[in-house]
């Protein structure tokens, strides 16, 4: 997508063009990531983000993630105190 030229608004507002929307797939209200980089600012939806981070750290904790091992943990825990 060919770049566009965007005006800063009142209090710092950019508005992001439709077009630019659509093909992130962002919607209103949406969170998105900001990030700058030098002096470029990236735009990128919270879960392409937390995709990125997954990817690049998931490998780190191992097959097993520490919520689904927390949870393994309570459900030990609470079968012993039914004991």
């Amino acid at each position: 997508m060919n770049a566009v030229p965007a005006r800063i608004t009142q209090g710092g507002r950019l508005v992001i063009p439709a077009a630019f929307r659509k093909c992130m797939g962002l919607r209103e209200g949406e969170v998105v990531m900001l990030q700058m980089n030098g002096n470029v600012l990236q735009v990128r939806s919270l879960d392409d983000t937390l995709d990125a981070v997954q990817a690049r750290y998931g490998q780190a904790l191992g097959p097993e993630s520490l919520v689904a091992e927390l949870i393994a943990e309570r459900r030990r825990e609470a079968a012993q105190d039914l004991e």
